[in-house]
């Protein structure tokens, strides 16, 4: 029998409207802490910058911030698709220890940072039964860091957006019904278009459900960024860790 194009949308639909399937949505708040080295080339390129790399601390922007967390999961079968946002500004005042950019060693600079992490991750189940999920995939994690650090003389920034391709592994340990205790991990090392270098990005987390719709989230991420490159037009370099705990609840159905 011939199915025509007309019908075969709505069949399509109510089969995987049969399908088991479930989503869940989540947000809270990530703690996070940043820590590490920046380095930025001043415009007639002369710096050495592994010789003009600033901690965090030199800017003032190494505090723990509080970040909006979100996290979007859809499983059917042994799929699952995983996407998840956190972000934060932060600023403050410190000595540079080393030039950076035009700005020089010693100087008294007022800093602003904005940092942005999001991703979508696609894993398959592997080995999937009712005590335990081992899934493998990929994941695209785009990093956005904007650094700018001012004098009353002088105005220097770091920019870039990174879209990081990444090889992806999440396992889940089921205890009952009502505890889940999984992590995820995407590492790469890579040359990219705007950044070369180390990139982890890696989540433990443990899940409560406390009805069937309703849940909550406690857990771990660990970022790190080892990457060189070109930021508004300048040779950059940055040595970073991101880190800290998240606490939140959502839906499930």
């Amino acid at each position: 029998m011939r199915i025509s194009p007309t019908w075969s949308l709505p069949l399509v639909l109510a089969f995987a409207a049969c399908a088991p399937q479930t989503f869940r949505a989540d947000a809270g708040a990530m703690f996070a802490k940043i820590d590490g080295e920046v380095g930025l080339q001043n415009a007639g390129g002369t710096l050495v910058l592994h010789d003009n790399m600033n901690d965090l601390g030199a800017f003032g922007v190494d505090d723990t911030e509080t970040a909006p967390y979100l996290r979007l999961q859809w499983d059917h079968e042994q799929h699952r698709v995983r996407g998840h946002f956190f972000g934060f500004d932060a600023a403050g005042t410190g000595v540079l220890t080393g030039d950076f950019g035009g700005i020089l060693a010693g100087s008294v600079a007022t800093a602003a940072m904005e940092f942005y992490a999001s991703g979508v991750a696609y894993s398959y189940g592997v080995v999937q039964n009712q005590d335990f999920r081992l899934g493998l995939g990929g994941q695209f994690g785009l990093y956005m860091l904007d650094l700018a650090a001012r004098t009353p003389s002088r105005r220097e920034e770091v920019e870039t957006d990174v879209l990081v391709p990444m090889p992806f592994v999440d396992a889940e340990v089921y205890l009952g019904d009502v505890v889940t205790i999984g992590g995820n991990a995407g590492l790469m090392v890579s040359e990219l278009r705007d950044a070369d270098g180390r990139f982890w990005d890696v989540e433990a987390w443990a899940r409560l459900q406390a009805t069937k719709e309703i849940e909550f989230l406690v857990g771990y991420r660990f970022l790190l960024m080892d990457a060189h490159g070109i930021a508004s037009s300048r040779d950059f370099d940055s040595d970073l860790t991101l880190q800290g705990l998240f606490v939140g609840g959502g839906i499930t159905f």
